[in-house]
């Protein structure tokens, strides 16, 4: 459904017969992007009209929180249309022109998130195939939602290469840093950075869990495949067993005190 027309939509214009375009989000050489409205099922969605290259269907495949779902795929007037799920959300790249200033910890939470949606992308053998800010969004409460999953040539059948959504990452963070105050960038951030995507396979990660671990100190690498209840309970679990341990070395020093004072008592000695 390779498509190379040069016309768009207008506000208000209704495309294939049920998706009114209510206001233009954003448009780009390849596509542009539009708030709509649903007729049929009188639901708002985003409505993208495809100028160039193959529409971004991968996730109608997938049903995976933090995937913008796809509800529909059509044509108008020699367009590709793709209707997707409306969200109150913020493409990335435009957060960033507003708050161009981060700290480290903005930044490992935001790969932190994106890399965690696409490993649940990867398990499900579907890849983004087109990582970049803008199709990231951002709501209000910091959650993220990827959209344009471009997937693969085969439909998702079959194992697949996951170096190029690890690459996206990989710049994606690099891109973010560059908002921080390098001198408060955690020196581990710095190496991942600067050695990815450039450096030989054998020093990058070779998975969207790798890469995870390696956003964070060593100390903490062992948590990072959990979800904070997981995490919590297990450093509660590490308190308790702490406190087990020091229960039981303390009953063991009063229990060898004992002992010893009995020993010295039958001996005579005071």
């Amino acid at each position: 459904m390779a498509l190379h027309q040069a016309h768009g939509g207008a506000p208000g214009a209704v495309v294939a017969g049920r998706y009114r375009l209510d206001e233009l989000l954003g448009e780009t050489a390849r596509a542009e992007v539009w708030a709509g409205h649903d007729a049929v099922l009188e639901r708002p969605v985003t409505v993208k009209l495809v100028h160039v290259g193959e529409p971004p269907v991968a996730a109608a495949r997938l049903h995976l929180p933090g995937i913008a779902a796809v509800f529909d795929v059509t044509s108008h007037d020699g367009l590709a249309v793709v209707v997707t799920e409306r969200v109150d959300a913020t493409p990335l790249d435009r957060l960033l022109d507003r708050q161009p200033d981060l700290t480290p910890d903005d930044v490992v939470a935001l790969v932190d998130a994106v890399a965690r949606v696409l490993d649940a992308a990867h398990r499900a053998g579907v890849p983004h195939g087109a990582l970049r800010p803008s199709n990231i969004l951002v709501r209000k409460d910091g959650a993220i939602l990827l959209t344009d999953l471009r997937g693969t040539g085969d439909s998702g059948r079959g194992p697949f290469d996951p170096r190029g959504d690890l690459d996206a990452v990989a710049l994606l963070l690099a891109e973010l840093l560059a908002h921080c105050n390098r001198e408060e960038v955690p020196a581990h951030l710095r190496r991942l950075a600067d050695r990815a995507p450039t450096a030989p396979d054998a020093d990058r990660p070779s998975s969207m869990l790798d890469l995870r671990m390696a956003l964070l100190p060593d100390d903490e690498e062992a948590e990072v495949g959990d979800d904070p209840v997981h995490v919590a309970r297990r450093r509660l679990s590490r308190a308790v067993l702490g406190l087990l341990l020091l229960a039981v070395l303390g009953a063991a020093v009063v229990a060898t005190m004992a002992l010893l004072g009995a020993g010295w008592a039958l001996l005579g000695w005071n």
